[in-house]
């Protein structure tokens, strides 16, 4: 059945349940590689800055499907947009899973991420139709499975590909798309374009609010660069485990997306003290967090306390930067909130994009030492965007 939904009227729990499990399951697709480098490099005969490239290119993808496929939410039909998306990704998966040349991998990963950016669609939809004393509650949970999505999508991928080869990995996330995709396909409504503005002129405004806001500048860069050190850890992270003195399979790679998970629920505690200490104090608390994790991933990186202590760590520190700014930035503008978003999101995975390429090149030259260095320089900027900007804004 087709649920009909109306402004602030409430989110059937039913409907809500079903949208959670596909942002979990739809996010999941852009972290599956995370622990599978190491084998994708090993089966394709190719240098791990190559191997690094899929997640490189995942990233990429998912930041163009921010900046130009959401925006497309406003203009057409959204359940026809999403229903594609589906289509698309479940192809791109099963094109890397079946690939024999990492060229078709590269270009499908950058696919894979441009069609992974459904909850972007979901979680603006939960607000908008959930009653007002449930908002806060539902878009939570919502947020609650992105994150578990993200985490745990790395504890799967490694657990299935020691079993089964990393192949399956890919055939299995065809196979949950297409699940989501008879899902979304029975139970949503048209959600008809609201907006009457034009692609192009829709796009052109994205570029009035970033200048319009300076704020939001000051919080997208320093959420950015924060993005670029912690994915200059889990970019590089399945090569150091699989040399000395670890060798770790893939389920162990896997395996420590649990400290993932550990350290990015200390949030779930910290994030109502946001709106008393501010975005700019919580951003340099984090960076703070995710400086010692860098240091500690360098000097201790041989043993598996120091890697576990380092991702407890940065995936705290993490999280408590990006609740903090996206939460402050989303409010500048309750009339162009999407767009706002947006332009948040994009720059944030922009940031991650670069963080992985970097820290691939840095790897394939001076290995961990040199992906440390990367990932401390990253975090250091961040950290210097919020000292120099004093902003007024929370």
């Amino acid at each position: 059945m087709k649920y009909e939904l109306k402004a602030n009227q409430g989110i059937p729990a039913s409907l809500l349940v079903m949208l959670s499990i596909a942002t979990g399951l739809s996010v999941a697709n852009c972290y599956y590689n995370q622990p599978l480098l190491g084998s994708i490099a090993t089966d394709f005969k190719i240098n791990d800055l190559s191997a690094n490239a899929v997640a490189t290119l995942t990233q990429v993808g998912y930041m163009l499907g921010l900046l130009f496929v959401i925006p497309l939410g406003d203009l057409l039909s959204r359940r026809k947009l999403i229903l594609t998306n589906y289509v698309l990704a479940a192809c791109s998966l099963l094109a890397i899973g079946t690939a024999q040349d990492i060229r078709i991998v590269w270009v499908a990963s950058l696919i894979t991420g441009a069609t992974s950016v459904m909850p972007q669609f979901f979680i603006p939809l939960v607000s908008y139709h959930s009653a007002p004393s449930h908002k806060t509650r539902n878009v939570g949970i919502m947020q609650s499975c992105l994150l578990v999505g993200i985490l745990g999508s790395r504890i799967l991928s490694g657990l299935i590909a020691n079993a089964w080869g990393w192949r399956m990995v890919y055939f299995i996330a065809a196979g949950l798309m297409t699940y989501c995709w008879l899902m979304m396909y029975k139970v949503l409504p048209a959600l008809p374009a609201q907006a009457k503005e034009t692609y192009g002129r829709l796009m052109k405004s994205l570029w009035h609010i970033l200048r319009k806001y300076p704020y939001l500048r000051i919080a997208s860069a320093r959420a950015a660069l924060a993005y670029g050190a912690f994915f200059a850890l889990w970019s590089c992270l399945a090569f150091k485990m699989k040399q000395a003195p670890f060798f770790a399979g893939d389920d162990i790679i896997g395996a420590l997306g649990f400290c993932g998970l550990a350290g990015a629920a200390t949030v779930v505690f910290i994030s109502k003290y946001i709106s008393v200490y501010g975005a700019r104090r919580f951003s340099l608390m984090g960076g703070a967090v995710m400086l010692v994790a860098w240091l500690t991933a360098w000097w201790g990186g041989d043993s598996y306390a120091g890697i576990i202590i380092a991702i407890l760590l940065i995936d705290a520190g993490m999280q408590s930067i990006h609740l903090a700014n996206q939460t402050s930035v989303v409010t500048l503008d309750a009339e162009a909130i999407n767009r706002v978003n947006t332009l948040y999101m994009t720059i944030y995975f922009l940031g991650g994009s670069v963080g992985t390429f970097v820290a691939g090149i840095c790897w394939e030259h001076f290995q961990w030492t040199g992906t440390a260095i990367a990932g401390l320089t990253f975090i250091a900027l961040s950290l210097l965007v919020s000292f120099t900007f004093k902003e007024s804004k929370i």
